[in-house]
């Protein structure tokens, strides 16, 4: 197939890209910058690259031309006031663009790559693909809200639109720094908060094989939840102690406390020369995550979540091969033997 991919320069859209081309597919590649492309594939790899925006109809329009097959993964991510037009901007009108044209067309293979944000719901027990739309308060949330109500429409008119929901991503080869690898790169400072809930990590070399999957075979359902392991706050701290064989201090933080630190946070960001991952938004998942149910892929699939230890080394290994984290902070990880 020739497959038409959106935000093949981030993380899950980069390996989703791998992935295929590893299989004897072609890829169109709709990119804003083809230095980073270039990078990241090299020069003979990829069939098609239109540089744009997917905002922009014409270009998304002959990136489309010619492709049996879309997966739609680029995003706007930022919760800066500042930054609410044009997140709402990037990730509706591009969704409506590159999905709704890929539906115009005909084509019978697509992917819209979703997120838990557009599931989320504090009050709930669980998330899975048939939770309702989430409810959210800032401009990123809202967006992938509407993406998901607009695909949602599609699928009820009878296209051909499959939905994934990944959670915290992580893994190796992440061309930017994503906020679950800053995550990491803060914990394994040698502190981490013990408070409320947990969190989920998604190898996303899973969610590449997953997308890989749905693209070369009619699937029972069209939206799968890509939750992968689930662990409170305490399981983190033992499965990072583990992993690099250091001891890290736990410290208590109640939820409201840090909800607190995150509005906080908010307020000052716009004046610190850093942009960390300790927002209200961040805090609010931290404190009340819940948990993302892998029954439906594991059984319609026949889909196993790699180990959690073995992303966990293989994430810190590439922090540590890309300078994101010293060798004091990784431990064992790098001695070669240790796996």
């Amino acid at each position: 197939m020739r497959v038409m991919i959106t935000g093949a320069t981030g993380f899950v859209g980069y390996h989703t890209a791998q992935a295929l081309l590893a299989e004897g597919h072609e890829v169109s590649l709709l990119v804003r910058s083809v230095d980073k492309m270039l990078n990241l594939f090299g020069e003979d790899r990829v069939q098609q690259v239109v540089r744009g925006d997917v905002t922009d109809a014409a270009q998304v329009a002959r990136a489309l031309d010619g492709c049996d097959a879309v997966v739609h993964s680029a995003a706007m991510v930022s919760t800066h006031a500042a930054d609410a037009e044009r997140v709402w901007r990037t990730n509706v009108e591009g969704t409506r663009l590159v999905i709704g044209g890929a539906v115009e067309r005909g084509i019978d293979r697509v992917i819209h790559v979703s997120s838990v944000t557009a599931l989320y719901d504090p009050q709930a027990d669980t998330l899975t693909e048939d939770s309702p739309p989430g409810r959210a308060h800032n401009a990123y949330g809202r967006s992938k809200v509407a993406c998901e109500e607009y695909v949602r429409g599609l699928q009820a008119e009878g296209a051909a639109v499959q939905i994934t929901y990944p959670a915290q991503v992580i893994g190796p080869d992440d061309p930017g720094l994503t906020e679950p690898h800053q995550g990491l790169q803060l914990l394994l400072k040698g502190i981490i908060p013990i408070t409320s809930s947990g969190t989920q990590y998604v190898d996303v070399r899973d969610i590449a094989e997953v997308h890989r999957r749905l693209l070369e075979s009619p699937a029972p359902s069209n939206r799968y939840v890509l939750g992968g392991h689930y662990l409170d706050w305490r399981d983190v701290a033992e499965s990072l102690q583990a992993v690099t064989g250091r001891r890290l201090l736990t410290v208590p933080m109640p939820g409201l406390a840090a909800r607190l630190s995150g509005r906080i946070y908010d307020r000052v960001s716009g004046h610190l020369p850093v942009d960390l991952p300790f927002g209200l938004e961040a805090m609010e998942y931290a404190t009340r995550w819940v948990p993302l149910d892998n029954a439906r892929v594991e059984r319609e699939l026949e889909f196993c979540f790699r180990p959690l230890q073995e992303s966990l080394y293989d994430t810190l290994h590439w922090l540590y091969d890309s300078g994101h984290i010293s060798r004091r902070q990784a431990g064992r990880v790098i001695e070669p033997q240790v796996r």
